[in-house]
């Protein structure tokens, strides 16, 4: 192993310097050297820094009081309330129960109250014959006034009671859908938190190893400058320092991306500055079996019970669609008064009465198919909400067991790349020490470098998909 890099001498012969005690006392005389020229230099940098950041904090410290601390369980809050997803639901809620309020009305009685006036520019003939000819006869007057008032009252119509009842599980499935988009939101809400964890660990990740290379390139500087480095291992470390640079330009924008990801799922302006308060779940062993997980969904899935609802709702509406067919009975009655007077107010002896009342008997007898053709898109629509039950209950199964096997793995995953990042950090303590002594390459030292920041990228990676999976888990049993 050449531990140093070879110099012509005074004859121009390449003379090779010994590996032994002298190559490490004049490093140690180099580094002696570089540290006394740059003692007083590094201070008066080290207090330039401190000034500098003194007055970035004066300079950050409006925006630091307008930063809102935001924890997961206040994210989740936050979006489960202003989320526009929970707001179309509940729109369609109160659309279903103005439904509910429509079809009601239809068993209900209905009265109206007209008023009309008639103005007779040229007032009406009639013509009649008589002895001395056709006679006209001018009838009415300048002014014509009617008020009436009119009542109906369905007595029987057997298709009302299952269209109620259709409506009144329109408005229960909707509940449910509320229910669902918030569980929904919930579970975006956690995962975007999550990812916005992972992007701020990414960040520290890509950091840690830009500032190891530096650290490096310094050492490798005072090496060279010292003549026990090559210029390939300065270049090498420079290198490497730019190469570092991109990944975290990289993983600050993500992190920017995922902070405004999570201010729109939560409803928080995107301009206002946000630090988050929690970190990832820790890990526990799972004490619930699978199957337990599955009963729970079933019970708890609010889009289940919502679909299921839907299904009754189909067969009601089926039911309704048959008996429409059915002969109807309705009572009406009506008071008109009738007034026609050459003055603009016409005095009360001017208007004339009148009251009817009846029964109306109503028996369909053929209406070309029409109703057959309701009645068959009725039976389609039940049979398609039947299998779309079938279909969201084999999902919600898929789902349950798919995000209990990622919790799972995600747990076993933090427990290696834990024990992993803790190996890898002894590495490249190691190789630094090897490094320095001359006992290893620069090479060795960049792979246990680059060892370190995957082992801690694996890490992060692996504590992100815990949390992601268990929310997962969550929400596929209806929980937020």
């Amino acid at each position: 192993m050449q531990h140093g890099y070879d110099r012509p001498g005074p004859d121009g012969r390449v003379r090779r310097r010994a590996p032994a005690a002298p190559w490490r006392g004049r490093l140690a005389l180099a580094a002696l050297a570089a540290a006394a020229i740059t003692g007083s230099g590094a201070r008066a940098q080290e207090a330039e820094a401190g000034r500098g950041a003194a007055r970035l904090r004066a300079a950050a410290g409006m925006q630091e009081a307008d930063t809102l601390r935001l924890g997961l369980d206040e994210a989740v809050r936050r979006a489960t309330t202003t989320n526009e997803q929970v707001l179309i639901a509940r729109a369609r809620q109160a659309q279903a129960a103005g439904l509910v309020k429509e079809v009601r009305a239809d068993a209900l009685p209905q009265i109206d109250a007209t008023f009309g006036y008639t103005r007779n520019i040229q007032k009406p003939v009639l013509f009649f014959n008589s002895p001395q000819g056709v006679q006209q006869i001018t009838i009415g007057n300048d002014n014509e006034y009617t008020i009436g008032l009119s009542l109906s009252q369905t007595l029987f119509d057997f298709s009302l009671g299952p269209a109620r009842a259709a409506a009144r599980m329109s408005r229960e499935a909707t509940g449910d859908l509320i229910e669902a988009a918030r569980t929904n939101v919930a579970l975006s809400a956690r995962t975007t938190y999550y990812d916005v964890l992972l992007s701020s660990s990414l960040v520290d990740v890509q950091r840690k190893a830009l500032e190891q290379a530096r650290r490096r390139l310094a050492q490798v500087q005072d090496f060279y400058d010292a003549g026990t480095a090559s210029e390939f291992d300065l270049l090498t470390a420079q290198v490497e320092v730019d190469n570092l640079r991109p990944p975290l330009i990289g993983a600050r924008n993500q992190l920017a991306l995922n902070l405004n990801r999570l201010k729109r799922t939560v409803g928080i302006p995107l301009d206002r500055p946000i630090a988050l308060t929690d970190s990832f779940p820790a890990p526990a062993d799972t004490a619930a079996s699978l199957d337990t997980y599955l009963a729970m969904a079933e019970e708890g899935r609010s889009d289940l019970r919502a679909e299921k609802i839907r299904v009754d709702l189909q067969g009601e509406n089926l039911i309704s669609k048959k008996r429409s067919a059915l002969p109807t009975l309705s009572f009406t009655a009506g008071v008109q008064r009738r007034a026609s007077s050459g003055d603009l107010l016409p005095p009360e002896q001017d208007f004339t009465q009148s009251a009817t009342a009846g029964l109306a008997f109503s028996v369909p007898l053929f209406d070309g198919r029409k109703r057959s053709g309701q009645v068959q898109q009725a039976a389609a629509e039940k049979e398609s909400a039947r299998f779309q039950l079938q279909q969201l209950r084999q999902d919600i199964r898929l789902q349950v067991q798919q995000a209990y096997q990622d919790l799972q793995a995600a747990r076993q995953r933090i427990e290696a790349s834990q024990a992993n990042v803790q190996r890898a950090e002894r590495a490249l303590q190691i190789a630094e020490t090897r490094f320095r002594n001359g006992l290893s390459t620069q090479v060795e030292l960049n792979d246990a470098e680059l060892a370190v920041t995957q082992a801690r990228t694996n890490h992060a990676q692996a504590l992100h998909d815990y949390g992601v999976a268990r929310a997962n888990l969550m929400a596929s049993v209806g929980q937020r």
